[in-house]
């Protein structure tokens, strides 16, 4: 039977060596978040977990008492100091197979969960439908935030008002996200993406700046469609704009796990028809994106060698992020009909003085999505088309797309590079 409890009585829930998961993205419940933080005793032999993504999620739980402890999905700059000190352990893994390690690979106690009031006995689970309705069977204790701020979206996941073991009724702010200004490098290397997308094509692209500038010159097409893990704040222009098809069956315009944003973009997207929200079984399932005919496949990463190989999780042999649903959505673009796998990165840093494409990785680096997956390179400078080519002919590509101060030295590279 459901219990009403007050925040403050959120801290004597939790009890030392139990496991902890916290919904992350949007659906992050800032009220829970500063109960933990104003009580860290109560984070005693607390192992946390859930998929708290870089810049968004900002709390370093395992950092809370000494004791505690992360089993994390992505390593997020929040908490890099509890994983240096020994207090995360990192698993490596695609955005698809998450849910089933959450689901049948560790035991959960408690879920910290935030949810819509409940309509007809169910409560929508809002602008996070990603991973807490898939996994909830695994849980033992379910503990939500029941916030009136939060929006009960059309078309997505909810949750029996039964299934609740603990409810907190507390209006408070939202998670929101701000991508900040977008540099002039990415607004030429969104109109060069741009160059890539084609009337009718779904169109999946990650979270932040890129996919601002990508989104920008796409008004002018015709019955786009959107298949992404996450959108935010720029697609509110574009939707506005006429560029989108209408429902197709049970096809939706838009199909998304999570919304992050601004306040104004939770309230446009809880009144937009054309906004289906799904979890990550089905935005991440290759099977479901082999269907999808003009698939583009948009996604990011740090480095890419002559190789063609991209890393997108490490700098200088230290772990930084994750690879997330990258290879997801890259190996079921190149599945889909007429579909399109494409690796967006800015040709050097913000400074100029390192280049992103390189002769080769430094040693300890992982390879997070292999060349095979690649169709298409974009940067501010350019498209290389990798499909079909042989390996030095693919570096040649990636050379003219670098960063003209270096493409001396990797033209040098290329001279040691067979085939």
């Amino acid at each position: 039977m459901t219990k009403t409890i007050q925040a403050s009585d959120l801290p004597g829930l939790l009890k030392p060596g139990m496991t902890v998961l916290i919904e992350g993205t949007g659906g992050e419940s800032l009220l829970f978040r500063d109960q933990l933080l104003a009580n860290p005793d109560a984070s005693r032999g607390i192992r946390y977990t859930g998929v708290l993504i870089p810049g968004v999620n900002r709390v370093d739980y395992p950092g809370i008492h000494e004791e505690a402890r992360m089993l994390a999905f992505f390593l997020t700059p929040d908490i890099a100091k509890s994983y240096e000190a020994g207090k995360v352990d990192f698993v490596p893994m695609h955005y698809s197979g998450v849910t089933p390690y959450l689901r049948g690979h560790i035991d959960i106690d408690l879920a910290l969960i935030q949810v819509a009031p409940a309509v007809d006995g169910k409560h929508s689970v809002g602008i996070s439908a990603d991973f807490i309705p898939s996994v909830l069977d695994n849980v033992k204790t379910v503990v939500a935030h029941v916030n009136p701020r939060m929006p009960a979206m059309k078309h997505g996941p909810s949750i029996p008002a039964e299934r609740l073991d603990y409810i907190v009724n507390e209006a408070h702010e939202l998670l929101e996200y701000s991508m900040g200004s977008i540099p002039e490098t990415i607004g030429k290397l969104g109109a060069n993406l741009a160059t890539l997308i084609r009337d009718d094509d779904v169109v999946e692209i990650g979270l932040g700046k890129i996919q601002a500038a990508v989104l920008a010159p796409l008004t002018d097409r015709k019955n786009l469609r959107l298949h992404a893990g996450m959108i935010c704040d720029p697609l509110m222009a574009l939707l506005d704009s006429g560029a989108f098809a209408d429902w197709n069956g049970d096809q939706p315009p838009v199909t998304t796990g999570v919304a992050v944003g601004s306040r104004a973009f939770y309230d446009y997207v809880a009144e937009r028809d054309e906004i289906a929200f799904r979890p990550v079984t089905h935005t991440h399932d290759i099977g479901v994106l082999a269907e999808i005919d003009n698939l583009v496949a948009i996604n990011s990463a740090i480095e890419i060698d002559l190789l063609s190989q991209a890393n997108a999780e490490m700098i200088g042999g230290r772990q930084v992020s994750s690879a997330g649903g990258l290879v997801d959505f890259m190996r079921g673009a190149k599945r889909s009909k007429n579909g399109r796998a494409i690796l967006a990165l800015v040709s050097a840093t913000s400074n100029g003085e390192t280049s992103r494409i390189v002769p080769a990785f430094k040693a300890g680096t992982a390879v997070s999505c292999a060349r095979a997956d690649i169709d298409f390179v974009v940067t501010e400078n350019g498209v290389a088309e990798l499909r079909g080519k042989g390996v030095r002919a693919r570096a040649e590509a990636l050379i003219e797309v670098a960063a003209p101060q270096f493409q001396s030295e990797l033209e040098i590279a290329l001279s040691n590079l067979k085939g």
